[in-house]
């Protein structure tokens, strides 16, 4: 008779179930900003959930797709400005979130800087 290890035995503690790794190139920073998404269909003037120097996210009354592209167009302290092309790269629908909030959360890529990037990378914490 083999003795019996904890994963076959039923009434074992479980042990909790590791945390989904971190695959993002650049840490997420709340910043007091607004932006001007446009994609083919909408263009908004929405609050920024979060950014980095990779993508940003925001919540919004109306999704974007998935996979479409994006003009952005960040406005920053003092009166700064920034703008790229991106990409959404994740949308979930509103309810589909633990946080608080009305509307559809969705990330966007930045994959094109057309002006303002140093000046935005000035304002973000290194870490």
């Amino acid at each position: 008779m083999s003795n019996p290890t904890l994963d076959s035995d039923p009434s074992a503690p479980k042990l909790p179930a590791e945390p989904p790794r971190e695959q993002r190139r650049h840490p997420r920073h709340e910043l007091a900003v607004r932006c001007w998404i446009t994609d083919a269909r909408h263009t908004l003037y929405l609050r920024i959930h979060d950014i980095s120097r990779g993508g940003l996210s925001v919540r919004a009354p109306v999704p974007f797709a998935p996979e479409d592209p994006v003009e952005l167009r960040l406005e920053l302290p003092g009166g700064r400005s920034a703008r790229a092309r991106g990409q959404i790269v994740w949308v979930k629908k509103a309810g589909e979130t633990h946080d608080d909030g009305a509307g559809a959360r969705m990330g966007a890529q930045f994959l094109e800087w057309l002006s303002g990037r140093d000046d935005l990378y000035a304002i973000l914490p290194t870490a």
